[in-house]
């Protein structure tokens, strides 16, 4: 086979492109701190690399919304305290005024107060997380309570408010009001929830000075009932919380193993590049050298002798 200088020329100018290109490359990795710079570095690692990114996004948005989730469940268990706390004092106000010593004008005062928790425990039933009614259900932008003389309306939902906190994990963080008041009574004179009913009634026994030894009795069980149905939310609520916790130091811990695998993948030895970079930039002065004496020959050269 003849081997024109033409030949010749093309194949050294090739070999050298060649030996720009990884020069350039570990060049690039130097000063990048990256392993892959493109995906035609590495197809394989680089599929990895999209994929173990995108698993943490994924954990970072769930640590989000356990977060998110975790501030609205303490607002609840706040709210919650604050409900048992008013019933705890309507009890104690209840028993005083049933006492057979206490004249009518004092279980007037008695019920004025009543009326006063009770306004407290509208209040408390329209609790905001940021910009949410915690007890509205699906209604969140509105106040889930309202209250006119005696008759307390709650215009909120059965709905659940839900976190996703892992994936295809929803965690429903909110109480609604029925749960909270217990469900509409639907003969009530006022169409009140179970428990703003027996308040009133209570507060209207003592304001009129009539059937005073209920107080003692039926709606003594009544009103412990409904604070007992309280506590039991709370219990679920602080579950939930507890719940959180463990799920964010898992996630916490499934985002540094996270990290740590794409830091491998990703990031360059920097000892190793170094070594391969002054290796790249030898090889590649030596074949310009080379080159520069195979390409000045010709037979010209030789014919001159």
């Amino acid at each position: 086979m003849r081997v024109t200088n033409h030949m010749l020329s093309a194949k050294v100018l090739q070999n050298l492109t060649k030996s720009l290109q990884e020069f350039q490359r570990i060049n690039n990795q130097m000063s990048s701190g990256n392993a892959v710079s493109k995906p035609s570095d590495d197809p394989v690692a680089t599929g990895r690399i999209l994929s173990l990114k995108s698993s943490l996004t994924a954990q970072e948005r769930y640590y989000g919304n356990m977060n998110d989730a975790e501030s609205f469940l303490t607002t609840t268990d706040d709210a919650l305290d604050n409900f048992s706390e008013s019933l705890l004092r309507v009890r104690t106000l209840m028993l005083e005024g049933g006492s057979g010593s206490v004249s009518s004008s004092d279980r007037k005062a008695i019920a004025s107060e009543i009326d006063q928790v009770i306004d407290q425990m509208v209040e408390i039933g329209n609790s905001m997380c940021g910009s949410q009614y915690i007890f509205g259900g699906h209604s969140t932008l509105d106040k889930p309570f309202t209250r006119q003389g005696d008759e307390i309306t709650y215009k909120g939902d059965s709905g659940e408010i839900s976190y996703e906190i892992g994936r295809g994990v929803l965690l429903a963080v909110n109480i609604d009001g029925s749960q909270l008041c217990q469900e509409i009574v639907p003969d009530a004179e006022q169409g009140n929830t179970e428990l703003f009913n027996t308040l009133i009634e209570i507060k209207n026994s003592l304001e009129n000075n009539t059937n005073i030894e209920d107080l003692t009795g039926e709606k003594l069980s009544q009103l412990d009932e409904l604070s007992d149905n309280v506590l039991s939310l709370r219990a679920v609520v602080g579950a939930k919380e507890n719940r959180i916790e463990m799920s964010k130091a898992r996630n916490e811990g499934d985002r540094l193993e996270i990290t740590k695998v794409l830091s491998h993948m990703e990031d360059i030895d920097i000892a190793q590049a170094a070594m391969e970079y002054s290796e790249k930039a030898y090889v590649y002065q030596a074949a310009l050298a080379t080159a520069s004496q195979m390409l000045t020959i010709s037979l010209v050269d030789y014919i001159a002798r």
